[in-house]
């Protein structure tokens, strides 16, 4: 009898961890079928261009940072307009984003 029931008890497991290691498989394999590799890289290509603008707006508010500070030091106005203060000036935008 201890046996038997040992049996079954091994069975179970067995069909059980069957079941769930064909259950990740088929996961696995519809998560890299072709359509869904394109809405995955299509995703990551979105994000890389959201990451590009910010990082050259970050780069560009730096910039505009460190450029009225050396103004401010040298006492310096913008070259385009002498009557132009530094606190106004402010180069030209990322296209399709604003600031």
């Amino acid at each position: 009898m201890k046996r038997l029931f040992w049996l079954g008890v091994g069975a179970a497991a067995g069909a059980g961890g069957s079941l769930w290691a064909e259950r990740k498989v088929r996961n696995q394999l519809d998560a890299l079928a072709p359509d869904q590799l394109v809405v995955r890289a299509s995703k990551r290509a979105g994000q890389a261009g959201r990451n590009l603008i910010d990082a050259v707006t970050d780069g560009r508010e730096a910039m505009r940072s460190r450029e009225d500070e050396l103004r401010g030091r040298y006492q310096v106005r913008h070259p385009a307009d002498p009557m132009r203060s530094s606190q106004q000036y402010r180069p030209r935008s990322v296209p399709g984003r604003s600031n």
